[in-house]
């Protein structure tokens, strides 16, 4: 054909659109098969690196940390409702680690739904606010637990539920609020308190005449086992020099208990148990007024470990009498320093007016009885205790701590028989405590049953 190059091959043009069609298709088989390559390469890389992350714990943020304070010993004194005596231990111990909780943890304790931890309009992050806590409750007295947070239209608050630090049987817990808007503690009735915030601070600086010390810190509580009260801290730096409470309504100083540094004591006390006693008595004495006493029990509690032992303490507990039967939960605890005489602890619980009191006090039931009737009540609890059940102690007692929290009426605090016992789990396991039994003096009827495994 004219025209055609003589030296290329002849092919029709239907051929080769087939051959072009073919390579499309070639083209396009090797593109997918990159592609696939590629994705498989891929997910392999994944898969290897999630491998290496398998069994690394995740580490919660925590902020740094301050510098943990000094050893110091911390006393603590608490009444023994179960046994109808003060009691009082005394330990030195670091900050425990804080109670396993099922929500978050941030810096050691469980932050409760809704609690903002960011700084907003008026308001303090959570950080801001547990610094503002601590200069009212320090670490070295008080660890925190837990914090809620509670928004209202006059003000919202942070609510910090606190440990005292220390001691082997330590207090109730507390719960201090702290305002978000001024990082102010705050508690209902503070504004009504017959002895303001100011009185108190002057009460606790003429007590407590620490030099370079001039603020304390002062929060309201309205608690139902102390009533209505001022707490206080004194502190230098990071370090409680003492801390107690003040009456808000008669000004008294309730309880204080200072922190006794526990390095370079010696091992031995250099004052007697009779002196300390002697001590003990004066104090009470000047600051009772000769309301009626009696001294219960008395001990001495070495500090320190067994390979470096340290002189430590003595406590003297004395019981609150009415027409001469003691007050379950009443009484004066004093605490004596063995090294030098001092007054370490000092706890005044004096919870019941004496128009409460019942003036049914002849017994109608005799003392068997009313043991008869506390192990029948013991054997609806677990009966099949009922055979290892011991009766420990039984006697006449105003029962003033069933009404805890609460304003009692004319008469309604009732002389009774108080039944303590206990059984062969409760002998077994020493975290138990015994059991008790109230019966009233002129029925034989149980009123009241405290017994747990």
């Amino acid at each position: 054909m004219a025209g055609m190059d003589e030296n290329k091959p002849y092919l029709p043009e239907r051929y080769r659109q087939k051959i072009r069609e073919k390579n499309r298709r070639r083209a396009a088989v090797k593109i997918l098969t990159i592609t696939l390559i590629l994705i498989v390469i891929a997910v392999l890389v994944f898969s290897l690196s999630q491998l290496q992350w398998v069994g690394l714990a995740a580490v919660p943020f925590s902020p740094p940390s301050q510098p943990a304070p000094s050893p110091v010993v911390v006393t603590t004194m608490s009444l023994d409702s179960q046994m109808g005596t003060p009691a009082q231990s005394t330990s030195r111990t670091p900050l425990p680690p804080a109670s396993p909780a099922a929500v978050p943890l941030v810096a050691g304790y469980a932050i409760e739904p809704g609690v903002t931890q960011q700084a907003g309009s008026g308001s303090l992050s959570l950080v801001q606010a547990e610094a503002a806590l601590r200069r009212y409750c320090p670490e070295d007295m008080f660890t925190i637990s837990s914090v809620n947070y509670s928004a209202g239209s006059a003000r919202s608050l942070f609510g910090f539920t606190l440990r005292t630090a220390g001691g082997r049987s330590p207090k109730e817990d507390l719960v201090v609020f702290i305002e978000a808007a001024s990082g102010m503690p705050w508690s209902a009735g503070e504004e009504t308190a017959a002895i303001p915030k100011e009185m108190v601070s002057e009460v606790v600086l003429a007590e407590f005449p620490y030099e370079g010390v001039f603020t304390p810190g002062i929060w309201y509580d309205d608690s139902p086992q102390e009533g209505s009260v001022w707490r206080f801290t004194l502190a230098s730096g990071n370090m409680t020099l003492v801390s107690g409470s003040v009456d808000a309504t008669t000004g008294e100083i309730q309880a204080f208990a200072r922190n006794i540094p526990l390095y370079g004591r010696p091992a031995d006390p250099a004052v007697t148990q009779e002196t300390a006693q002697g001590i003990a008595e004066k104090y009470v004495t000047a600051r009772t007024s000769g309301l009626p006493l009696i001294l219960t029990s008395s001990r001495y509690d070495r500090w320190g470990t067994e390979s470096v032992p340290a002189a430590g303490a003595y406590t003297f507990s004395w019981e609150r009498r009415y027409l001469d039967y003691p007050v379950d939960t009443d009484g004066i605890t004093v605490v004596v320093d063995a090294l030098n005489g001092d007054i370490i602890e000092y706890d005044k619980r004096w919870t019941t007016a004496e128009y409460a009191f019942s003036q049914a006090i002849v017994p109608t039931i005799a003392r068997h009885d009313a043991t008869y009737a506390a192990m029948e009540a013991a054997r609806t609890v677990y009966p099949e205790q009922i055979g290892s059940v011991r009766i420990l102690s039984s006697e006449l007692r105003w029962n003033n701590g069933q009404m805890k929290g609460t304003v009692p009426r004319p008469g309604s605090v009732p002389l009774a028989w108080k039944i303590v016992f206990d059984d062969e789990i409760l002998r077994t396991n020493a975290s138990l405590v015994p059991g008790i039994a109230w019966i009233d003096i002129q029925t034989g009827n149980m009123t009241a049953i405290e017994y747990r495994h």
